[in-house]
């Protein structure tokens, strides 16, 4: 394509253009965004055109009395900010995307319940990219107080719900001596009450950052442990200073107060990190076994060939073993067991949960046949009795090939022939035992 247009003469490639442009309105809109010099109140204008025939189709339940079709596309109109912003023309792209924005936020009345929430998050974000870009004075002044008014939208429809904080952090990004006082006074309106409390505690981390410097940031984190992204702000840089008795105590605070009901706290991993960087072996193989025993089974290996390193494995196994027995799940006990080939206990633990023949009943088929051959067969027994319906009737088919490969040939086959009969009034359970007859027969 380009060596054909470089074949073509100035006059020829204008006149194709003019003539393209004058039938093809997206095609003369490119051209104009590209090369010309755009007028801020007629582009803004265009833009809202666009952006009500975008979504003259969305339904929202405040408007329209029940949910309706959500079918929007405003890529083509983010496409076109986007450029504007490359361009340089900061304060028009962000005029545009705040007005997408807000007419986004008109059409539905809670944060999280469309495809309308995810273009205006999408707009939040296209805000701070445009901002990162801002660099005349104009433009930054702009900015600032358009996301101090966003901010603070009330007027019945959720205006800046819960994007109160993107917003601030965006006008952080400018904030001076001079307009400090008007975004102190956009920040005194989330106080400890309001949801999601600790953006805006990351949002006054900046601002005193910007005026009041490092020492006087560094007072603030100190004073604001108690927020988990503030104490990892103290983490990361205690580990960048190498201060690894001050990560180590952060650690250990987070963990003494971190009461999760389930899932292991990332704070034991970063203080697994912090004696890793240490050397500390002693404590490596502590918090390592702790990880364990909150179910990160990854840690089982590492564990072993640390406890092997130290020539200690044979003597701390049986306790680690025990250790796993009481903390772990049977499942995750269960699979300990096969990999250190403890087939007694395995075998054990299946009389116990016997939904883990299928999982272990070809591990232990040859030291155990007689145990497993039992199982398999009452298990299956006891599952074809409960299925209903043609999805079970192929679980129940499966769990017999199952069988088979365990070395089972001849009583699955057996079990088959039985089903058969006993079964006859299912005829998809006849017809899917069919399907399988001719392995084991």
């Amino acid at each position: 394509m380009k060596d054909l247009l470089e074949k073509l003469s100035k006059e020829k490639l204008i006149d194709f253009i003019v003539k393209y442009a004058e039938n093809d309105d997206k095609f003369a809109n490119a051209v104009n965004v590209r090369f010309a010099n755009p007028e801020f109140e007629t582009e803004l204008t265009k833009i809202e055109n666009k952006i009500d025939n975008a979504l003259e189709g969305a339904s929202d339940y405040r408007n329209h009395g029940g949910w309706g079709y959500i079918d929007i596309n405003v890529s083509d109109i983010a496409a076109e900010i986007k450029q504007r912003a490359e361009q340089g023309h900061i304060k028009l792209a962000f005029a545009e995307i705040e007005l997408l924005y807000r007419k986004l936020l008109e059409n539905f009345e809670y944060q999280y319940e469309c495809e309308v929430s995810d273009e205006a998050e999408n707009c939040l974000d296209m805000m701070a990219e445009i901002a990162d870009k801002a660099a005349l004075s104009e433009d930054k002044d702009y900015i600032f107080e358009q996301c101090i008014e966003l901010s603070g939208l009330d007027d019945g429809k959720d205006y800046g719900a819960d994007y109160e904080d993107k917003l601030l952090r965006i006008a952080a990004k400018f904030v001076t001596p001079e307009n400090l006082e008007e975004l102190e006074e956009a920040l005194a309106c989330f106080g400890p009450q309001c949801w999601g409390y600790e953006e805006f505690i990351l949002i006054r981390l900046e601002i005193i950052q910007k005026i009041e410097g490092e020492d006087a940031a560094d007072a603030f984190i100190a004073e604001n442990l108690q927020f988990p992204k503030i104490r990892g702000i103290a983490f990361e840089k205690a580990i960048s200073c190498e201060n690894y008795v001050e990560a180590e105590r952060l650690c250990a605070g987070a963990l003494s107060e971190d009461k999760r009901h389930y899932g292991i706290s990332p704070w034991l991993y970063k203080l697994h990190s912090v004696y890793e960087m240490m050397g500390d072996t002693a404590k490596i193989l502590e918090t390592s076994e702790k990880i364990l025993l909150e179910g990160d089974m990854s840690y089982y290996d590492k564990l072993k060939s640390l406890f092997l390193e130290q020539a200690i494995w044979e003597n701390s196994y049986p306790e680690l073993l025990h250790k796993c027995e009481i903390k772990l799940s049977y499942s995750q006990y269960m699979e300990i067991l096969a990999k250190e080939k403890e087939y007694a206990l395995l075998l054990e633990q299946i009389k116990k949960h016997v939904e883990q023949i299928y999982r272990y009943g070809e591990l232990l088929a040859e030291k155990y046949p007689t145990d497993i051959c039992a199982i398999f067969t009452a298990q299956i027994n006891k599952e074809a009795e409960g299925a209903y319906g043609r999805d079970s009737y192929r679980n129940v088919c499966s769990r017999i090939i199952c069988f088979a490969k365990a070395g089972y040939n001849a009583d699955a086959a057996k079990i088959i022939s039985d089903f058969k009969l006993k079964y006859k009034r299912k005829p998809a359970f006849v017809d899917e035992l069919k399907k399988i007859n001719n392995h084991y027969t």
